[in-house]
């Protein structure tokens, strides 16, 4: 498999907590405003901030964008391998990232060994993939399960942070399907590589004026195709790590669900929240030093909550991948 780099933790002063909890929904604030709000000169935010990304604290900046608004559905593929060996294991990743509209590739502890999320505006056209994908390594691959996600909720991080905001983004809230042209296009696929890009840059990349890019901009945004701009920050430089958990519950009710889904939201170390087509009834996905820490949580979730049946934990341990935006 790809390099996996030992994790190294850091520690971020009162300040550097207050840049990154301004740039985790709003990456593109301009430094003044960050400066005013954390009480430094923008040039002291500046420097911070290079050196957030020096030290591979940041990671980058994004737009999230409401694909489903565009028409496109969330498909994600887990599969759990047998007889592989890491040459065999490498080869299938490395086959994964070539896929068409790959959102997300990764590597599991558990039940399952790699997960993919791939976009598909056609549900044919998605079979198609899935049954190369499948065809190709039938015989390394034990077990193998699809879903289609619907809504994804996005929260901060306010475990980092010591903060306490409410903040959210929500992924597949508004269901009408909007059309985009080619310009609009490019700009989100500048803006899901790079969230700050001064207007002036995309406006030359698009050969329209700063204001003509400007108005596309808050116009993506009021329709809802932009749904917000965020940093990636790296939390394995603070030993914390990414735990995938499926509930299946017993006894639904809408009132219940809906019960359960504002528990999880309250939590801090909540990062998102998924509603799917599967097995599963409910998913989250949530940032803990260790396994000791996720089971208490769990433990105390059946207590509270008659409703969860069982439940399935996933260490997702590697990114390979990561796009926000599929060739539309």
């Amino acid at each position: 498999m790809d390099e996996i780099k030992e994790k190294e933790e850091v520690k971020l002063d009162a300040k550097d907590k207050k840049i990154l909890s301004e740039l985790d929904m709003n990456a593109r604030e301009s430094m003044s405003q960050i400066a005013k709000k954390v009480r430094l000169s923008k040039e002291t935010v500046n420097y911070r901030m290079k050196q957030l990304e020096k030290k591979g604290i940041i990671e980058g900046y994004y737009a999230v964008i409401d694909t489903m608004n565009l028409g496109y559905a969330f498909h994600r593929i887990m599969l759990r391998f047998q007889n592989v060996d890491s040459k065999k294991e490498q080869e299938i990743i490395d086959y994964a990232k070539k896929l068409p509209n790959l959102a997300w590739l990764a590597s599991l502890e558990g039940n399952w060994d790699l997960v993919l999320v791939i976009w598909s505006k056609d549900i044919s056209w998605f079979k198609k993939i899935y049954d190369k994908l499948v065809y190709k390594y039938s015989s390394y691959i034990l077990h193998k399960y699809e879903t289609v996600a619907t809504k994804i909720y996005h929260f901060k991080r306010n475990f980092l942070y010591g903060t306490k905001d409410s903040d959210e983004i929500v992924l597949g809230k508004k269901s009408e399907k909007i059309k985009i042209d080619s310009v609009d296009h490019i700009i989100l696929n500048l803006l899901s590589r790079d969230a700050r890009m001064p207007i002036i840059d995309i406006s030359k990349k698009v050969k329209l004026t700063p204001n003509a890019v400007n108005q596309r901009i808050k116009s993506l945004v009021k329709k809802k195709v932009i749904l917000g701009f965020r940093a990636k920050v790296n939390l394995s430089k603070f030993d914390y790590q990414h735990y995938k958990v499926f509930l299946y519950l017993q006894n639904m009710t809408e009132k219940a669900k809906e019960e359960l889904i504002h528990y999880l939201k309250s939590n801090k170390n909540v990062v998102y929240i998924t509603e799917a087509i599967g097995d599963a009834d409910l998913e989250f996905e949530i940032f803990m030093k260790n396994s000791t820490e996720i089971h208490n949580l769990l433990k105390e979730m059946r207590n509270q909550f008659s409703i969860i049946k069982n439940y399935e934990i996933i260490l997702t341990y590697y990114e390979h991948q990561i796009s926000y935006l599929p060739f539309l």
